[in-house]
């Protein structure tokens, strides 16, 4: 086992460490990352809520009365909604391109921990990524896939903000050194 183990090193390492030297950017940093990931965290925040508004407010629960005026509140939050999840998927992008050398570290999983954060982030980008696709096609009334738009898109908001939780708790550490611009540079 072993011996196969080093013949993949091998193989593998100096294959990933030529695409992370040519990937390797100045702005491609921890503290741009934290930078990038605050605002990303700010629009999922509030992506997040004006959703749950506008969900309680198709689903209202018996026990909860909900305020009817100002009328236009609905249109308020549900715009700033779309706006910000429109907003959202080229923040993702930006966050992606600066941590994307990362994506070829080896081993891919070094510990548990690591592991539960690379997993993760997995579900993390994969439903960054869709939810603003899907909510996008929804604002055409288009609707190209097998499942129910509306209870998809809420699930899908939990499984993210969920994941978003377990990727800055594993973070924080290097969240908080680099909060402020007089943190490292790497």
């Amino acid at each position: 086992m072993t011996r196969l183990t080093e013949r993949i090193d091998d193989t593998v390492v100096p294959r990933l460490e030529a695409v992370r030297r040519g990937l390797d950017s100045p702005a491609r940093t921890t503290r741009q990352a934290v930078v990038i990931g605050r605002l990303l965290g700010g629009v999922v925040i509030l992506v997040f809520l004006t959703g749950l508004w506008s969900h309680l407010l198709q689903e209202p629960p018996e026990w909860l009365p909900l305020p009817t005026r100002p009328s236009t509140l609905y249109q308020w939050t549900q715009g700033t909604h779309v706006l910000l999840g429109t907003v959202m998927l080229p923040l993702v992008l930006a966050k992606l391109w600066v941590v994307y050398p990362k994506l070829f570290e080896w081993p891919p999983v070094t510990s548990p921990v690591n592991g539960i954060e690379r997993l993760s982030v997995a579900l993390l980008v994969s439903t960054s990524v869709l939810q603003p696709l899907i909510g996008l096609v929804n604002t055409y009334q288009w609707y190209p896939w097998p499942f129910p738009f509306r209870e998809t898109h809420y699930a899908l908001a939990w499984v993210m903000v969920g994941a978003l939780l377990v990727h800055l708790a594993v973070k924080l550490p290097l969240i908080v050194r680099h909060w402020r611009a007089g943190g490292g540079s790497r």
